[in-house]
């Protein structure tokens, strides 16, 4: 997994992940995921609208407070990003320092 920088407004319940190496050249918007694609037709960036709802619809065993609680304070942010069969899988390690959780969101390449 691959560090990624991060950056989450609680106002707005937004977080967006993000490799700062690489710059988008354009986005694509599924819902609530819009996802930045890169110059070489790599994923370079992902934000997650409405994070804490999201997140909980994609893992189980976490509570809504428990993730706001992650993403209130989260401390690191890792990303796993694979692509086959034009499918995207992109499995996100999101760290409090004590607490994490890792959504996996699919969405067409």
């Amino acid at each position: 997994m691959r560090k990624f920088k991060f950056s989450y407004d609680r106002e707005n319940d937004d977080l967006l992940v993000f490799n700062p190496k690489s710059k988008s050249k354009g986005s694509i918007e599924l819902g609530d995921i819009i996802i930045d694609i890169g110059q070489k037709k790599e994923i370079v960036g992902l934000q997650l609208m409405n994070a804490s709802r999201l997140i909980k619809q994609l893992v189980s065993g976490k509570s809504l407070p428990e993730i706001k609680g992650i993403l209130n304070n989260l401390t690191e942010c890792k990303a796993d990003i694979k692509v086959s069969n034009q499918l995207a899988m992109i499995r996100l390690c999101l760290s409090n320092g004590t607490n994490e959780v890792s959504p996996v969101i699919s969405v067409p390449a």
